[in-house]
């Protein structure tokens, strides 16, 4: 009976003291915490960036591309920043240009960004935040023919 208690209190013991560092780590963490991840004044290609003119219109899309995946010959009229979350996207411009971005960059497109596709050349599906400043009734992209 003795050794029953023993392993009893020994098993208790042991749970305080195993609980006790998580219990501390919960409580140090702060109850909000915002951390900007990205700012910028220079788009990815140019030297800044304007917005268009009219009422002001916030936008945010989350893009899922899968491998193989495509987003077709575009540019855009308002200022947009991204955030690769997973995967990986290519963008190549129209004259040929590439510029890679993987999980965790992020980067600024603006009006004279040129036309470009983003592809998902990898492995593995990417997903893509996109938040742009726009003005209503202005377009997030406009697709280029050909």
């Amino acid at each position: 009976m003795l050794r029953k208690i023993f392993s009893f209190i020994a098993v208790i013991a042991f749970l305080l003291t195993s609980c006790g560092p998580v219990a501390m780590a919960v409580e140090d963490k702060p109850l909000v915490d915002v951390q900007e991840l990205f700012t910028s004044s220079k788009p990815i290609y140019g030297e800044s960036f304007t917005y268009p003119e009219g009422k002001g219109e916030m936008r945010l899309y989350k893009v899922d591309v899968q491998p193989g995946g495509l987003v077709p010959m575009h540019f855009h009229e308002a200022p947009l920043t991204s955030y690769i979350e997973t995967g990986q996207l290519t963008l190549r411009t129209k004259k040929g240009k590439s510029t890679t971005f993987r999980e965790g960059d992020t980067f600024v497109l603006a009006v004279d960004t040129p036309p470009h596709t983003m592809a998902n050349n990898g492995k593995v599906p990417a997903v893509m935040w996109v938040t742009v400043a726009a003005a209503e009734g202005v377009p997030t992209l406009t697709n280029v023919e050909g």
